[in-house]
């Protein structure tokens, strides 16, 4: 008779080793399953840990998705490295996180760690600034990046030297200008990856010459350029001057034409021979510098001005002449001082005015107006002194280029 014997432990003792099992598949820190072993979850969104079979849900391709753990090199897929995770509980532990090598955050600008997360990186000086640098602890370095000792642990700097520029951030642009003197030109640069930057693309500031480009970069074309002498109503039109004294091309409007300098004019209304007549400057512009003709004192005298002249044309006129003269009668003659002012035939109507002695009020003085073929005189004896004599044309802007006759005279002299 064969005795059946119940040993009531056996259940007791698989139900531990399973349970034990199971225990060990769910340690992070011993079972290759959770840390870096086949999950079938990698990748697929997440809104948080306990959605994953790692317990861990991270930033990756613009979303947050289920990761797993790594120890070394070739533990994550393609496009992703081992991001080293302190452990505080456990600081001997060499456990990472499968993390993606975004291109937009390795080497980007930063003021805290916070910034750099989705890398698992940290925010760290270099060059210039800080940026997010991947930690290389317990991976390689993306091509184009070495690990660096800083601080206290290891970080991919690029080799570039350049945090802006480097094989991850291959085909990136960013502004850039030349300036100088004439102006600021702005262009962009293209990052070549391992070689750098690209030699920058803005054009050189110029002065602005007449080629229909915008030499110096201010948003205008050819300014101060076109319309002018030298490119009136296009760039090599030239205005030509004619070749005649006083006279200076222009362009007005885009069209050519001639202009008078300041003291010549255009008295026949003709510009095709230029501004033929000059203001001859022998009377001053105002009383107080009249030009002096001298002292006279004899009783019978003559004293004459025949080049004197107040040129015009239509748009203006020289300024009116100022002469003055000293007059004593010394021998207690018969007073017959007399000015005369003659205009000839070919000029334009003048008037002239001459005060009594002493007198610089041009209101006070006795004016007469003198056509042309014809004379006038006054009689302005009032004292021995100085006597003002004021001479212009009657109608501003009056075609004249004829000298008129000036004659200051005693005793019946003026002709």
């Amino acid at each position: 008779m064969v005795k059946t014997i119940h040993d009531t432990s056996l259940p007791i003792l698989l139900l531990t080793v399973l349970s034990t099992i199971a225990l060990v598949a769910c340690d992070p820190d011993n079972s290759p399953t959770v840390k870096y072993g086949q999950v079938t979850d990698f990748a697929k969104a997440c809104a948080s840990g306990s959605q994953c079979q790692s317990q861990r849900c991270v930033e990756m391709n613009d979303i947050m998705a289920c990761t797993r753990y790594c120890e070394k090199a070739g533990d994550c897929p393609d496009d992703f490295y081992c991001a080293f995770e302190p452990n505080e509980e456990k600081p001997e532990a060499r456990l990472g996180l499968c993390r993606p090598i975004d291109a937009d955050a390795v080497c980007k600008r930063c003021s805290n760690d916070l910034q750099c997360d989705i890398i698992g990186g940290s925010c760290k000086p270099f060059g210039a600034t800080t940026y997010c640098l991947m930690d290389c602890t317990l991976d390689e370095c993306p091509f184009g990046y070495t690990c660096t000792q800083m601080d206290d642990s290891s970080y991919c700097t690029p080799d570039t030297n350049e945090c802006e520029c480097n094989t991850l951030k291959q085909g990136e642009r960013r502004a850039c200008s030349f300036a100088n003197e004439f102006g600021e030109c702005t262009g962009a640069m293209t990052c070549l990856g391992e070689a750098g930057w690209a030699t920058c693309n803005a054009a050189m500031p110029g002065p602005e010459v007449c080629d229909s480009v915008d030499n110096n970069c201010d948003g205008n074309v050819d300014e101060g350029i076109l319309g002018t002498v030298n490119h009136c109503s296009a760039c090599g039109h030239v205005c030509q001057g004619g070749g005649f004294a006083g006279t200076q091309p222009v362009c007005v409007e885009n069209t050519c034409g001639l202009a008078c300098a300041d003291t010549y004019f255009d008295a026949n209304a003709n510009s095709q021979d230029g501004c033929e007549c000059m203001d001859d400057t022998f009377g001053s512009e105002n009383a107080g510098a009249a030009i002096s003709q001298g002292s006279f004192t004899s009783c019978d005298f003559s004293h004459q001005i025949t080049e004197s002249r107040v040129p015009g044309d239509a748009k203006h006129q020289a300024h009116n002449d100022y002469f003055k003269f000293n007059y004593e009668n010394v021998w207690n003659c018969v007073e017959e001082l007399e000015v005369q002012v003659r205009v000839p035939s070919s000029g334009a109507t003048h008037f002239f005015c001459v005060s009594r002695a002493n007198d610089t009020n041009e209101a006070n003085w006795s004016c007469k107006t003198v056509t042309p073929g014809n004379s006038a005189s006054t009689a302005p004896y009032s004292n021995n002194g100085g006597y003002y004599i004021k001479i212009g044309l009657l109608n501003p802007g009056e075609a004249n280029c004829s000298n008129y006759l000036l004659t200051i005279c005693d005793g019946g002299r003026c002709p």
